[in-house]
């Protein structure tokens, strides 16, 4: 990403959360509260993308909104918001167990921390990005006191040293690690496991995603479609790695991490009330995982 600007993936994923609120059939997907935020960001980001995210969810336009998910990767906005979900749940899970500390790591314009620290006063929330990013989404919103922001480029700086001075040692911790991984190599994914084990002396649990290879070997949506090809050419953050499913318990246990559970696209589609599960199918390839440290 520029250092300027944004991240792409946070613009696209805020710009989705407000279209999927405002369609009928898929608004019960987005948490509560979450589209008026990410609309707040796309309006101090890029007031161009939130009037088109407007505009896409007329009803006379939204069929064209689908269609170009259809054309490029089917079902990735829904995939977007079950994710979510999913990685709240297991937020949730982890604050009634005791956690007392939840730290995002590359937040881009999530709105977690937002919603769930006025929930839970007594918990510390800390955000981790990047500098850009992060300045938009504090012009934007108003957070509660127990929400905490470190700006830091984490292609360069390690996350060990920009959170030495912010975290709590004596208390279980969650990390978010949402959408991020894809964008480093697998060195740089296994320096940022081992910082994190380091970062939990009390431990504590991960929640991240990560692409699973396609049969071709590449990392990205399984049902892309062939316009993707061309498209992700220019797309500022192309993904640099993946996981297979079958190596990632051997491969966490190295770092010290036990694997818990993962969930697919089946898994999150579980997620729908069955009125929903004639949307098309959900966006395949990437996967969510929680680990125990």
């Amino acid at each position: 990403m520029r250092a300027d600007r944004p991240s792409s993936t946070a613009l696209l994923i805020a710009a989705a959360t407000v279209f999927l609120a405002r369609d009928p059939r898929l608004a019960q997907l987005v948490p509560a509260g979450a589209a008026e935020l990410c609309a707040r960001c796309l309006e101090a980001a890029s007031p161009r993308r939130l009037a088109l995210a407007g505009l896409a969810s007329r009803p006379g336009l939204r069929w064209a909104a689908r269609l170009a998910e259809r054309a490029t990767i089917p079902g990735l906005l829904a995939h977007f918001m079950l994710r979510k979900r999913w990685i709240e749940q297991a937020a949730r899970a982890a604050l009634a167990e005791g956690t007392g500390q939840v730290v995002i790591v590359g937040a881009g314009f999530d709105t977690l921390a937002a919603r769930l620290a006025p929930e839970f006063p007594r918990v510390k929330f800390i955000e981790v990005d990047h500098p850009a990013t992060q300045r938009v989404k504090l012009a934007a919103l108003d957070f509660p006191d127990n929400v905490f922001f470190v700006a830091a480029d984490l292609a360069s700086t390690s996350i060990e040293s920009v959170l030495k001075n912010t975290r709590e040692k004596q208390k279980p911790s969650l990390f978010v690690v949402e959408g991020l991984l894809m964008y480093l190599t697998g060195a740089q994914i296994a320096e940022l496991f081992e910082a994190l084990g380091r970062l939990q002396p009390a431990g504590g649990r991960v929640v991240f995603t990560q692409m699973e290879p396609a049969p071709d070997g590449r990392s990205r949506f399984h049902n892309a479609t062939p316009l993707v090809t061309g498209l992700l050419a220019l797309w500022r953050e192309p993904f640099k790695s993946a996981l297979p499913r079958e190596a990632a318990a051997a491969f966490l246990s190295k770092l010290g991490y036990q694997l818990l559970t993962v969930a697919d696209h089946e898994q999150l589609k579980k997620q729908l009330k069955d009125s929903d599960k004639k949307h098309p199918p959900l966006a395949r390839g990437e996967l969510v995982y929680l680990v125990q440290r």
